[in-house]
């Protein structure tokens, strides 16, 4: 998992789309609203077999290289002051996902999967609400693994002839 191509596609949602998005589940200070936040549900859902491993040749080494394509889930959930702008807000990152962002994506060697559709998870706190609508995207990533093979031994002299 490639953390750092998940943090430049939530900047590039922001400069496409203008709506801020931070990570969730922390301890920093949420920004003024309106905001997105997003969190990694599921980092990683395990694709089918084991992956393709191959060997080549790179001077006088050998490797091996396992390559997989596993899925992941990322969940948005827009906050605002009032319904209509978290719905705003939740439908211009869908959007994004459906067809802005599909090229964005592509060149960083991922697919979208699917998008869910825009839900309330609006909230009912100690004596307000605190409006929110939100969706989830799952996407389809790439991991390659390289390793060295040990030298191996093409023919042994085991003597006399």
């Amino acid at each position: 998992m490639n953390l750092a191509i998940i943090k430049e596609v939530i900047a590039r949602i922001k400069l496409d789309t203008g709506v801020q998005i931070v990570k969730g589940n922390t301890i920093a200070p949420q920004p003024a609203r309106p905001f997105g936040i997003y969190n990694l549900t599921s980092p990683y859902i395990k694709g089918r077999g084991r992956g393709a491993v191959t060997q080549y040749k790179e001077g006088t080494s050998i490797f091996e290289k396992r390559t997989e394509q596993y899925k992941f889930t990322i969940s948005f959930s827009f906050y605002a002051g009032n319904v209509e702008t978290t719905i705003e807000s939740a439908y211009k990152v869908h959007q994004w996902f459906l067809f802005l962002g599909q090229g964005f994506i592509r060149d960083k060697n991922m697919a979208v999967v699917s998008v869910g559709n825009i839900q309330d998870r609006t909230t009912f706190l100690v004596d307000e609400y605190e409006y929110k609508h939100g969706f989830d995207v799952q996407l389809r990533a790439t991991s390659e693994q390289i390793r060295q093979l040990a030298e191996t031994i093409e023919t042994i002299n085991i003597g006399g002839i």
